[in-house]
């Protein structure tokens, strides 16, 4: 491990951070938080190789969640609960009933 390479995952982190959460709450509190881990685990190279594998896995989380969410807005767009039944009965083949309606 380089710290080019420990820079670069620190920097994506951030940017998933600021990207995800900092938006939607107005809270730094995530990124300050990394900050600090930052620099606590840059001045103790003991735990270097586990912090930075744990990092990467979280780095790789976040991005595959997001991607998830962004995939999962433009595929499946908000309908009403009629859309929905109908599209499903249509997707295994069936017909949907003509619902009651007063």
């Amino acid at each position: 491990m380089t710290n080019t390479t420990q820079l670069r995952v620190y920097r994506h982190l951030l940017r998933e951070i600021n990207h995800q959460f900092t938006p939607v709450t107005k809270n730094k509190a995530w990124s300050i938080q990394l900050r600090q881990q930052w620099l606590e685990a840059s001045r103790n190279p003991g735990s270097n190789s586990t912090d930075f594998k744990a990092a990467q896995n979280v780095l790789t989380y976040m991005a595959n969640n997001r991607q998830y969410k962004e995939l999962l807005a433009e595929f499946n767009p908000k309908m009403s609960e009629g859309d929905r039944i109908e599209k499903t009965a249509r997707r295994v083949g069936l017909e949907a009933p003509k619902s009651y309606d007063d």
